[in-house]
């Protein structure tokens, strides 16, 4: 299986922008464009990729409105907020989107959650608790069909793809949140 490393940089201040919901607004369903990939082709062990990035920073005093916005239940607020307050992790924004024209559905796994994902054209922040230096994992849950599963990021390059996952495939994205 083919594995992709790739440095990533979230574009902090528009992904946080999206995030705390003053993101642009259109009607239109056009996928954003996508650069290919400037990755280095390597193999990992158990079949999953590694990507390394940057993620936008949800600073502590905004996590509870960002956590509410974002879906979480009250017990999984409590929790991440105490995390947080432990700083065990910190808040950031991920902003996916569907880079293949396939559609799909991801698990994206970070600290004590698990948030799935119906990828569509237009990017969705995902807001996530996160080690000060950890892991994010993103996996295809969705069939994936013979070409499979494209994640696309939001990069300091723009629109970015990330590499395509078949199933039982899993992203492992390094994340550094500044």
């Amino acid at each position: 299986m083919i594995a992709a490393i790739a440095a990533l940089m979230v574009v902090a201040g528009g992904a946080s922008w999206m995030a705390n919901g003053n993101g642009a607004r259109s009607d239109q369903n056009t996928p954003p464009p996508v650069a290919a990939p400037q990755n280095t082709q390597n193999e990992t062990p158990n079949g999953r990729f590694s990507v390394a990035g940057q993620f936008a920073y949800i600073s502590p005093e905004n996590a509870p409105a960002a956590l509410r916005r974002a879906g979480y239940s009250e017990s999984e607020q409590a929790s991440i907020l105490a995390g947080i307050k432990r700083r065990d992790y910190r808040l950031a924004v991920m902003p996916v989107f569907d880079a293949g024209g396939t559609g799909g559905t991801i698990a994206i796994a970070s600290g004590p959650v698990r948030r799935i994902v119906h990828l569509t054209p237009k990017p969705k922040p995902i807001v996530l608790p996160i080690t000060i230096a950890g892991e994010v994992t993103v996996a295809a849950i969705s069939p994936t069909g013979p070409t499979g599963l494209t994640t696309g990021a939001v990069t300091v390059l723009g629109p970015e793809a990330l590499p395509t996952l078949q199933q039982g495939d899993n992203l492992l994205l390094t994340v550094i949140v500044q």
